[in-house]
């Protein structure tokens, strides 16, 4: 009888510990649909870099590993990209636009980029942002990616938010006469 008794009390233990480890891993589970903000790195895949850069180029192929602390943001950022330069005798600018898809093992991310570079004096500087809407396990969900780059080193951030949530961007309103 005692030995049965102590085998209920085993048994029972047993059943708690299991139910709340589970509780405990059900917690540790961020939802999926949440917003959500992270950093990020860009490795070009192929190791090349454009040392030569055409005046105006169309159709550029790039392809690079995205590193990020959102593991839904990492991945291969594949991209097509459009480019217009103005090059100065001390200075350059550039322009593109881009088709950007990042993919995963959860699923993928679809859109179009933008991107400066102004360069005074040889210190160059780039911005780059990215909006790009869920496929898969991302569907519903909208990305946005921005990247800074300077000689000194490169700034990655993102956010994540459910694309409901996301407001359409509005048309700029005319600067005042004075």
């Amino acid at each position: 009888m005692r030995a049965m008794r102590t085998g209920v009390k085993m048994a029972f233990i047993v059943a708690l510990l299991g139910a709340w480890a589970t509780a405990v891993v059900a917690q540790d589970v961020a939802d999926p649909m949440a917003p959500a903000s992270f950093t990020f790195t860009l490795e070009p895949v192929d190791g090349s870099s454009n040392q030569h850069m055409p005046e105006v180029m169309r159709g550029h192929q790039e392809a690079n590993s995205i590193e990020s602390t959102d593991a839904r943001a990492s991945g291969l950022l594949t991209g097509s990209v459009n480019w217009n330069i103005a090059v100065g005798e001390d200075t350059g600018a550039l322009s593109a636009a881009m088709s950007q898809r990042l993919t995963n093992d959860g699923g993928a991310w679809v859109g179009e980029g933008w991107g400066m570079l102004a360069d005074a004096d040889g210190s160059s500087r780039m911005a780059r942002m990215s909006v790009l809407t869920g496929d898969g396990d991302y569907e519903g969900l909208t990305l946005i990616l921005s990247h800074a780059w300077d000689p000194v080193g490169e700034l990655g951030w993102g956010i994540i938010v459910p694309s409901d949530e996301f407001p359409p961007m509005p048309d700029p309103v005319p600067v005042p006469a004075e």
